[in-house]
């Protein structure tokens, strides 16, 4: 049965001697939920995983785990499950026998041991490899050992650190979706930290980006992507295209924007933005499309074609536009047969398939 859970960190808070590495955090995670802690080396992420746990003892704020302050209990008396990169199972014991540990140091009755490893082997299709020791099974059926065990006691809470880096691509892309299946079934509350921007597209409800220490933006996976708050998240997830310039004139929830490198070339956009303020329009490279003279595209500019970059079933063109800013689409490989270095191209967009950006905090 699984157990209502809410986490919640306020002004979580991290020194390491004077470096600050958890700058106050607040963060509230629902009950059932997987949220993802993305971001790049030094953002804060592992130590803001390693304060949930208790490996590290805050240094301000307060974690409250169902509404109880766990901020001074110790790792092992939080009683939540954690799955490793390196899975740490224990080598000399059976498949069942790595299952059951936490069971027997928590002093279940045998019985009870017994039926709850075998309905975590039948959820976890391991069933047949109970016997096996962990040097008998593949990456991936170790990995579903460690998860088996970290959830086989019911903890309210689930964490995940970098959980797919040890296994190939192949191998890691199925078990994105493995371990989501899993947990979305159990329903246990996840909180796994990556720097994969794929692994947390994939699996999370939500994706928490972090950088030096603070989270920059909450949000669903596709929310971030389509709507990144800032220049931060916008180039982190993903590729993106960047156009500054000048709100020149607003009505009905949108904006006419004049780009600075040329005051002949004006775009639209939905959002809804202050006039004279300087922003970015920000735009996908799937986004945009190579166009004819009869296009509809609500947005339009030239360039040439200075790189072709072949990734399989796109390709990708950098552009040098007529604004001296380089651009970068992605187009389907059949497309891009016609187009030649150095051609000229006009491409187009639609405004609801850009986001505005406030030049004050994308700088």
């Amino acid at each position: 049965m699984t157990i209502n859970t809410h986490l919640s960190l306020k002004n979580a808070t991290k020194y390491y001697k004077k470096f600050k590495a958890v700058d106050e955090v607040n963060l509230e995670i629902k009950n059932g939920e997987f949220v993802t802690i993305l971001g790049p080396s030094g953002s804060g992420k592992t130590s803001l995983l390693k304060l949930i746990a208790g490996f590290e003892p805050l240094s301000d704020g307060k974690i409250l785990l169902n509404q109880n302050d766990i901020t001074h209990v110790k790792p092992y008396e939080r009683n939540i499950g954690m799955l490793f990169q390196n899975y740490a199972l224990f080598p000399h014991m059976t498949v069942e026998g790595n299952i059951a540990y936490p069971l027997t140091i928590r002093k279940y009755k045998k019985y009870q041991i017994s039926e709850l490893v075998q309905n975590i082997l039948d959820l976890v299709h391991l069933s047949d490899f109970a016997k096996r020791y962990p040097h008998q099974l593949s990456g991936g059926q170790q990995q579903r050992v460690a998860l088996a065990r970290a959830i086989v006691f019911n903890p309210p809470l689930l964490l995940l650190d970098e959980p797919l880096g040890a296994l190939d691509k192949n191998l890691r892309e199925a078990m994105q979706l493995e371990i989501k299946h899993i947990q979305e079934r159990v329903g246990i509350t996840t909180i796994s930290v990556t720097h994969d921007q794929e692994e947390a597209l994939t699996m999370s409800d939500r994706i928490c980006v972090m950088n030096r220490g603070r989270i920059e933006q909450i949000a669903s996976p596709r929310e971030l992507y389509e709507k990144p708050i800032n220049r931060f998240v916008a180039e982190f997830i993903g590729e993106i295209n960047l156009l500054g310039g000048k709100v020149v004139a607003t009505k009905n929830a949108a904006a006419v924007i004049q780009l600075f490198e040329d005051d002949s070339i004006h775009l639209k956009t939905e959002e809804n933005v202050a006039e004279a303020s300087e922003v970015f329009i920000a735009v996908r490279p799937e986004n945009m499309h190579i166009v004819n003279e009869s296009h509809s595209f609500e947005n339009f500019i030239k360039g040439i074609v200075n790189e072709k970059i072949y990734i399989g079933n796109a390709i990708k063109l950098k552009v040098a536009t007529e604004f001296s800013q380089s651009l970068t689409i992605k187009v389907p490989a059949h497309e891009a047969n016609r187009i030649n270095d150095h051609d000229e191209i006009s491409i187009g967009w639609n405004s609801d398939h850009a986001t505005v950006i406030p030049y004050e905090e994308a700088i």
